[in-house]
């Protein structure tokens, strides 16, 4: 599975790891409702910014959501256990957020040597355009000189005849 296909799958799986358990019980809850709430808000908004392509922000956003979880498994919002499987999506995401993150970094440093490739191509092809505009200017210079004095010659031919 391609990692474009595995990061949506992942927040897929780490968004089914939020769902709240339903149903009243007398039995404690392994995550709170409000809590869950805050952390699929969280999801989303990093579901969003990994679609648009943002994966840093993404990244920083699972980093701030992540501490939420700490902070809510420590206050016993969340069980451990539920804790552990959130923790689980949250590091499956974050490494392909990670790749996501070098990949891109690895096609602008391609872009930029393309572009800086470009433009050296650029300015030899106007070098060589300039060298080529000279040379034609050089043997145009050389054939009127040679016509100017084939003409002084011919005029004195004239002159002395």
């Amino acid at each position: 599975m391609n990692r474009h296909k595995r990061l949506p799958l992942a927040l897929a799986l780490a968004v089914g790891l939020l769902l709240p358990l339903s149903g009243c019980t007398a039995d404690p809850v392994d995550l709170q409702p409000a809590t869950a709430e805050n952390l699929q808000t969280e999801i989303l908004a990093i579901t969003e910014a990994s679609a648009a392509g943002d994966f840093s922000n993404a990244q920083t956003l699972l980093t701030a959501m992540q501490a939420n979880l700490r902070t809510a498994a420590a206050s016993g919002q969340v069980s451990a256990e539920r804790s552990a499987s959130i923790q689980s999506a949250i590091n499956l995401v974050q490494g392909d957020l990670t790749v996501e993150i070098d990949a891109a970094a690895v096609a602008a440093e391609a872009a930029a040597q393309a572009a800086a490739e470009a433009a050296a191509a650029a300015r030899q092809q106007n070098d060589e355009n300039a060298k080529d505009r000279a040379e034609q200017a050089e043997e145009a210079a050389k054939k009127a000189a040679e016509a100017a004095k084939e003409r002084a010659k011919e005029q004195r031919e004239d002159r002395d005849n």
